[in-house]
Parts: structure tokens; C-alpha cells; sequence
């Protein structure tokens, strides 16, 4: 199930029953969890005040209220994301800057992949390949005990990939230019 990325204000959301990542600029006075409520309240179709979220002991975010949610956060470069879906959901955004690869933080596999492409293309890929493990190994719940090089991905086309450690999912990333978002979902799920 290909999710929906929706770009404003909640409000416009067309909700379809599909995964959503909604990008909504960082406001210090506005915390994650009241842009999760909100995006929660909007698709179930609920009173704001009902969404009750949580933490697990790993830190993952969770939804209490309404049953039957799933949540995921992320943020960088003055924007956050933030999936809502009735499956579990990942996602993860990093800003573009050019840096070269961290070729340690890859498979062998990966590594040959990124070392065909022109030079001056490896540092988008790179960046591409490390948002869909960051959301992979958000999806398993506790991503800090998972190194980067044990987490395979494919990438399919341009927008489509798979993430395969602990399990598969299925991620699409979309590049906004100035950073690369990514949303992960269970194989089974997608």
C-alpha cells in the first residue's frame, strides 16, 4: 500500500485509508507529539483530546488512543515528519549536503552499487540508502542496537525500496531537494 505524503495543513488532508507522512515545519512552540495528535484526531476521525501517545522502554513512539494507530517521528533541516497509519510505520528525513559516503555504514553488497555511480552521485545515494535504514531499523523499535551494515537494502526504482534485517519492509523515499524523506512499512503490510 503505497502511502500518501501530504505537504500543509492537516486540516486539507484527504485521508484514504492509506499510510500518511505529513511534513509540517519545526515550531518550537508546536512539540511533535501535538502535530501526532493532530494528525491522528484528523484520520481516525476522533476529538483531538482522545489521541493519548507513549514511549516504549526503547523510546519508539506509541499510540494508546485511538487503538489500532501507529505513529512514527523524524526531523532535520527545520522540518519534521510525522506517519500515521493502521500498520506500523517508520519514517526518518536527512538534509542534502554532499558529504561523502560513509562507506563503513553499508553492506558489501551497497558499497559496489555506490562505487558504479558518477562520483558526484554517490553522496544523494548514499543519503538515500542511510533514510531507508534509519526507518527500517525504526520499524524493529529499537534502531541504536542495530549496526548500519546489517541492514540490506535494495533499491527498486526511484521512489521504491526494500529493507531486509529482522525482517523485510518496504520503503519509499521522495527528494524534496533539499532533503530525502523516507517512510518504512512491514512487507507484509506494504
Amino acid at each position: 500500500m503505497t502511502p500518501l505524503w501530504h505537504d500543509g495543513a492537516v486540516s486539507a488532508l484527504r485521508y484514504a485509508g492509506t499510510p500518511v507522512v505529513w511534513r509540517v515545519a519545526d515550531d518550537r512552540s508546536t512539540p511533535r507529539h501535538a502535530h501526532a495528535s493532530a494528525l491522528l484526531a484528523h484520520c481516525a476521525d476522533v476529538p483531538a483530546d482522545t489521541v493519548r501517545l507513549a514511549r516504549s522502554a526503547a523510546g519508539a513512539p506509541r499510540v494508546l488512543s485511538p487503538p489500532g494507530w501507529y505513529i512514527g517521528f523524524a526531523g532535520r533541516g527545520g522540518w519534521s515528519l510525522v506517519g500515521a497509519a493502521t500498520r506500523p510505520i517508520a519514517v526518518d528525513r536527512e538534509t542534502v549536503d554532499g558529504a561523502a559516503p560513509l562507506w563503513d555504514m553499508l553492506s558489501a553488497t551497497e558499497v559496489a552499487a555506490l562505487r558504479a555511480l558518477d562520483s558526484a552521485e554517490q553522496p544523494r545515494a548514499w543519503l538515500r540508502r542511510w533514510t531507508i535504514k534509519e526507518a527500517h531499523a525504526k520499524l524493529i523499535g529499537e534502531p541504536r542496537r542495530l549496526a548500519p551494515e546489517t541492514i540490506e537494502t535494495q533499491l527498486l526504482d526511484p521512489v521504491r525500496a526494500t529493507a531486509t534485517c529482522e525482517g523485510r519492509s518496504h520503503c519509499w523515499t521522495r527528494d524534496t531537494g533539499k532533503a530525502i524523506d523516507t517512510v518504512a512499512l512491514w512487507e507484509d503490510d506494504a
